[in-house]
């Protein structure tokens, strides 16, 4: 089943339904009027997902359409989503826009940065999506007066390749490669979404199946592995966020530890659980409820040479150890493997 979303405004009367067309110069003003997205897919399958777009234009020229597209990292968007476009002004493809492309009014960056920088992540609660940002094949020439209506057809081959279930908050952003995201305006409406860019976020998708570990963008955690994918030979710190359940599963500690044992490549367990220094999380604010710990997993679990550590399970505790606090808030511990991918 399809999730449909509507922006509405004092001004989507301007706008008729676009995309990749002619959203642009001096004064075009663009809005994405919705999105057919599936709410649920499954990893290695084909998701087609239309892009709707109004745009009308008070001057003539001539400008490429850019969409930005926001998914978790590992889905190899670039290498694995093909987007065509189509409208009165045309039909065609979009490309991917060359990482050496400094996008306009971005400050010296490529499009990608620029869209980060701008849009952040989209509510995301993990920082490991990124935006991939696309471009009309050839640029769209329009007159003042024109209203254009298109799409961008989205079709996504093996979704989730890095075998992840995941649910996450996909987002799409329309501008174009004479304005950047700029509003000045000129439409007489004070919303900057209804000038020269727009993005929408959508509710989050669930993706099923897969042989790795849930990854869940959109719900806060107890923990958090920062950066998501590491080796043990990298520098890691772990969140723990005792705001999450109410009341807190840890109450009034100023801090807690984790208690975690390791699996080793030659199959062997190590277990660090002491309660000391080296395990202890502290609050990064005076009650803020989340405690963080930096730790080197190699030093940690005091690894050889020819050993390395392929995962670990683990549990935040209270200073005395005794009150364990595991995935979901359950007495099972949370896990995390090691890979880079």
């Amino acid at each position: 089943m399809n999730k449909r979303l509507h922006i509405k405004g004092k001004n989507l009367w301007r706008l008729c339904a676009l995309v990749v067309l002619g959203i642009v110069l001096s004064c075009c003003y663009t809005i994405i009027t919705e999105v057919d997205q599936p709410a649920t897919a499954v990893v290695g399958s084909t998701v087609n997902i239309t892009v709707h777009v109004n745009n009308s234009c008070n001057s003539s020229g001539t400008a490429h359409v850019v969409l930005g597209f926001l998914t978790p990292t590992g889905w190899n968007t670039a290498q694995n989503a093909k987007i065509t476009y189509s409208c009165t002004k045309g039909n065609g493809n979009m490309v991917l826009i060359p990482s050496t492309t400094i996008a306009v009014n971005s400050g010296g960056v490529n499009w990608p940065t620029y869209m980060k920088n701008f849009f952040g992540n989209a509510g995301n609660l993990i920082n490991d999506v990124q935006w991939t940002a696309y471009e009309s094949d050839v640029p769209i020439t329009y007159n003042n007066g024109d209203k254009i209506n298109g799409t961008f057809n989205i079709t996504f081959n093996n979704i989730g390749a890095d075998g992840n279930p995941t649910e996450v908050k996909l987002a799409y952003v329309v501008a174009n490669d004479q304005n950047g995201f700029t509003f000045d305006g000129n439409d007489g409406d004070s919303s900057p979404t209804s000038e020269y860019y727009n993005e929408m976020i959508m509710p989050c998708f669930q993706l099923t199946g897969g042989t790795g570990d849930l990854v869940d963008f959109c719900n806060p955690q107890l923990t958090t592995i920062d950066p998501p994918k590491s080796l043990d030979n990298d520098i890691v710190t772990l969140t723990y966020n005792n705001n999450v359940v109410t009341p807190a599963l840890l109450p009034n500690a100023s801090a807690v530890y984790l208690c975690a044992t390791a699996t080793l490549s030659d199959g062997t367990t190590v277990t660090v659980c002491d309660q000391s220094a080296q395990t202890m999380l502290t609050q990064t604010a005076a009650a803020s409820g989340i405690y963080q710990l930096t730790f080197w997993p190699r030093k940690l679990f005091g690894v050889t040479a020819s050993q390395t550590v392929v995962s670990m399970t683990y549990f935040i505790t209270d200073k005395t150890g005794t009150t364990k606090v595991g995935y979901g808030g359950t007495t099972s511990p949370f896990t995390y493997k090691f890979k880079c991918t």
